[in-house]
């Protein structure tokens, strides 16, 4: 499969024999925001966008600014030495790329900890990374105040008011309800870092200590390098470019995944950052009326999502009575709906759905722009990714067989951080065993079926739950849907599935006959069970491990 690498058939001249330049893995995000202000400066590069329609921006030359002060803090006054590690447990707010890029000027590594987790998760990311600063909302600072100091690790505090003038920062300070009185604050550190001097910026290889999503077992820290970054933003811009879609100076991006998802965090972010564009930044998406502020008073041409964040925007009437008129949006994280991909293009334009994980950078197949889109798959590899998709024994799948992907490339991550085992089973020979099960079509238009792990085995038979997810998924009254296996005396495994219902109405036995019309008998759901939502991961994503829990 890697031999003849099919897809580089389906890309434009402009991407055959691709190569990067080797000098691009020697460079350092850190230098970014001295250039990109020198290039765009005052124009706005962060957008804050409340619920309440309030916004706040950050001009690029801002940006360079604040990160200036922020790295002379962190190296002056707290002392902190290259390769040590700084915890940022932030929402989409501007107080993030400020934070992230001054710690790169200072040498220092970003470990991304999510807001919700929970007391033992934060403790345990924070254990596991070695962070020693801990840079967190006044939202979520109730529950990291005490972990941090039962761990001995500084803590820095932010209020989605800070950038607003005083008086309207007060208010919305106070609409948080928590007390920070006393705790160490960011707008504090900056203002001290401005007085100092700052020494030239400090390199350091590793960028990140991205932590898994954790939904099948104890999150792991991903360790990616500033090569790795360099390289997939590269490689994703020229993808885009070549494809005839580039992205431009001014460009207006919706922010609403998470940033510390490796899937903003390198598309929204770090890829429109460095072209000029615009990010409008949402702390919190829900209820999907959050986002009507952001619609309404800005020309958005891109916006990444999720399934769920798609076909909920499908479903609120303030959305349809004054669509978008985007360049594209971006599907990632989990399988789009082919529902949901038809809809959205007659409402809104194209969804391009790609692919990628938190051990590539993020990407590894993306569905070009315009007439090359292919609904139903992921795409295309980027260049310079390569990839193997082999059966249970170890062979290279042909054509349209199913089988385990493997990939490699200058944006795959070298390891794990302190997980010899789990090292030695992912990594092996410079490929990463992704644990995805997918199929290659004569064109080189990849398709995940489904997770290795969340496979079904009934009476023998192979049953992807994807499949079984999109049939449902085609009922007009069904709104969300999860499908998983669970043990059965006669067939070994039994397919469940559960249902969120756009209306009441609907019964089990009316969906069963829905996907028996549609699927081979052993394909079909043994029972369903109606929820009023489905449990979801920060970017949306439906967790089927906690559904495959219930017994």
């Amino acid at each position: 499969m890697t031999e003849s690498r099919l897809w580089e058939r389906r890309y434009p001249p402009a991407l055959q024999n691709y190569q990067l330049a080797p000098d691009l893995l020697q460079g350092n995000l850190a230098q970014w925001p001295a250039l990109l202000a020198e290039r765009y400066g005052d124009s706005p590069a962060f957008t804050l966008v409340l619920p309440n329609g309030l916004t706040a921006d950050l001009s690029f030359s801002q940006v360079q600014a604040l990160s200036d002060q922020l790295a002379a803090w962190l190296i002056d006054e707290q002392q902190m030495q290259v390769g040590e590690v700084v915890a940022v447990q932030l929402p989409n707010s501007l107080h993030y790329p400020v934070a992230v890029l001054g710690a790169w000027k200072a040498g220092l590594i970003v470990t991304n900890v999510n807001p919700l987790y929970t007391e033992r998760e934060v403790r345990n990311q924070l254990a596991d990374s070695g962070a020693r600063l801990l840079i967190a909302c006044d939202l979520f600072v109730e529950r990291a105040a005490p972990i941090a100091q039962a761990l001995g690790i500084a803590l820095l505090t932010t209020s989605l008011g800070d950038f607003f003038p005083p008086e309207v920062g007060r208010a919305i300070a106070a609409q948080a309800g928590v007390d920070v009185a006393g705790l160490p604050r960011v707008v504090d550190a900056l203002a001290a870092g401005a007085a100092l001097p700052l020494p030239a910026y400090r390199a350091n290889p590793v960028a990140l200590y991205q932590y898994t999503g954790g939904t099948t077992g104890r999150s792991k820290g991903a360790v990616l390098t500033h090569a790795n970054l360099q390289a997939v933003l590269q490689m994703a811009e020229d993808y885009i470019t070549g494809f005839g879609m580039p992205f431009a100076p001014g460009d207006v991006i919706l922010t609403v995944p998470p940033l510390y998802h490796i899937f903003a965090f390198n598309f929204n972010f770090l890829l429109f950052y460095r072209s000029g564009g615009r990010n409008l930044l949402v702390p919190n998406p829900r209820p999907l009326s959050n986002l009507q502020p952001a619609f309404e008073q800005f020309a958005v041409h891109w916006m990444t999502g999720v399934d769920t964040l798609f076909a909920g925007l499908l479903a609120e009437p303030w959305f349809l009575a004054k669509p978008p008129a985007l360049k594209a949006a971006v599907s990632g994280g989990t399988a789009l709906r082919p529902t949901t991909q038809a809809r959205w293009l007659a409402t809104a334009g194209q969804i391009l759905e790609g692919y990628g994980l938190t051990e590539s950078s993020c990407f590894v197949a993306f569905n070009p722009p315009g007439e090359h889109c292919r609904p139903g798959t992921v795409g295309l590899p980027l260049p310079g990714c390569d990839l193997l998709i082999r059966d249970a024994a170890g062979n290279a799948c042909t054509v349209g067989e199913p089988g385990e992907l493997l990939i490699r490339g200058p944006h795959v991550v070298g390891s794990y951080l302190n997980r010899p085992d789990e090292n030695r089973e992912a990594f092996c020979d410079g490929w990463f065993n992704t644990g995805d099960i997918a199929v290659m079509d004569e064109q080189g238009y990849l398709r995940i079926v489904d997770r290795k792990k969340d496979l079904i085995l009934v009476s023998g038979f192979n049953v992807y739950p994807n499949e079984v997810e999109d049939v449902l998924a085609e009922h007009p009254d069904v709104a969300e849907v999860a499908v998983v296996g669970v043990p059965d005396d006669s067939t070994g495994e039994a397919i469940r599935a559960f249902v969120a219902l756009r209306s009441p109405g609907v019964s089990a036995e009316q969906l069963i006959l829905h996907c028996r019309e549609r699927l081979t008998a052993y394909k079909v759901p043994r029972q369903i069970l109606f929820r009023e939502q489905l449990p979801k991961s920060p970017v949306g994503k439906i967790l089927r491990a906690e559904l495959r829990a219930e017994q």
